[in-house]
């Protein structure tokens, strides 16, 4: 190698150490400016997001049980001789309609009225026999003893009229209560007894309601309150009130058995009808309600992000009922706070953020 050439090699070389040493204070430069390439500084001169937000109102709340249930007849009753005997005559007419005390059915009652007969003689024998003993008793021609043999005797016979008299009134069958029959079991002349049924009768109107409520919320139930359910295939909303309420829960299904009574003059409901019921068992006023979304579990509970002065807060709150797709919030925030909506698994506290959309929760929840 030449002279020449090892002097442009040494010129080359320097060259490259030059253009190293330029591209190095290029590279620190531009880490040394924020918000230029990717290093540490890279975000902070962004302009603030646009995010949605909603303003705390206080509203109604409203606390309701929904349960499903089935409709009783208010009285039932299964109607049966009360003593054995032919069937002799049926009076009603079967899916009809029958007042209190009314004749349903009469069984043959021959043999008793003919035993009646014979009884109001030997009545009759009885009185005229102790009216002569009282004669002769006053002028001591009997003893005091045989005058109290013929008077027992006397009231034996009256007894045994009284039981024959009760035996003839329960050949009649008599409605014990204004109702419903339904389809009769026997027919006339058919031999019965006291345990056979002969027709079922159900008292309708009013008709019962009866369903089941979870243990949690059986504190909230008291008598008088008022309820509306549906029934299938029927479109109108019904309303009973409750009237009763168990004495104890159910081990089993850890419930608590509820009975209310609804007016059915048109007869619509009938018993056996599946029930969808509605509770309301209590009503909140200024309650804030807020998306189900806007609340961050964290460690210490549960989170959402304020607005204040364009910069994102947390605020820890506690929550109770919930209303469709909100939550009630009821301590952490007031009423007027902003609420942030959007983006927020992007923002940390004391991040710049701008209102923009406006979420109206309560023109939503209606």
């Amino acid at each position: 190698m030449n002279t020449f050439q090892k002097e442009m090699l040494k010129k080359g070389k320097s060259i490259s150490l030059t253009l190293l040493s330029l591209l190095v204070f290029i590279a620190c430069e531009k880490e040394a400016k924020p918000g230029m390439g990717g290093g540490p500084g890279k975000g902070k001169d962004m302009p603030p997001s646009v995010v949605d937000y909603t303003i705390a109102t206080g509203q109604e709340l409203t606390r309701t049980i929904l349960a499903t249930g089935n409709l009783l007849a208010n009285e039932t009753v299964e109607i049966r001789p009360e003593r054995a005997g032919r069937l002799e005559k049926i009076y009603f007419k079967e899916g009809g309609q029958v007042v209190k005390g009314a004749l349903l059915a009469e069984l043959d009652r021959d043999d008793l009225e003919a035993q009646l007969a014979k009884l109001k003689v030997n009545e009759q024998f009885a009185e005229r026999e102790l009216k002569r003993a009282k004669s002769l008793l006053d002028i001591e021609g009997i003893t005091q003893e045989e005058y109290d043999r013929l008077s027992t005797n006397l009231n034996l016979v009256k007894a045994d009229i009284r039981v024959t008299e009760v035996g003839i009134e329960k050949t009649k069958i008599f409605a014990p209560f204004t109702g419903k029959v339904g389809l009769r079991q026997l027919s006339e002349g058919a031999f019965v007894s006291n345990a056979d049924r002969l027709v079922s009768l159900q008292q309708t109107n009013p008709i019962k309601l009866e369903f089941d409520v979870p243990e949690r919320e059986a504190r909230d139930l008291k008598t008088g309150q008022q309820i509306t359910f549906t029934v299938e295939g029927l479109k109108q909303v019904f309303n009973a009130t409750v009237y009763a309420l168990s004495s104890v829960i159910n081990q089993n299904t850890r419930t608590l058995t509820v009975r209310a009574t609804c007016p059915n003059g048109n007869g619509l409901l009938q018993p056996g009808n599946f029930a969808r019921v509605s509770l309301v068992t209590s009503k909140i006023q200024n309650s804030i309600l807020v998306p189900t979304d806007a609340i961050i579990p964290v460690l210490e509970g549960q989170q959402l992000f304020l607005i204040k002065g364009g910069k994102v807060l947390p605020a820890l709150v506690e929550t109770g009922s919930r209303k469709n797709n909100n939550i009630a919030v009821t301590s952490g925030i007031s009423i007027g706070d902003t609420i942030l909506l959007s983006g927020l698994l992007a923002v940390k506290p004391g991040d710049m953020v701008i209102p923009g959309n406006f979420i109206d929760l309560v023109k939503m929840d209606k």
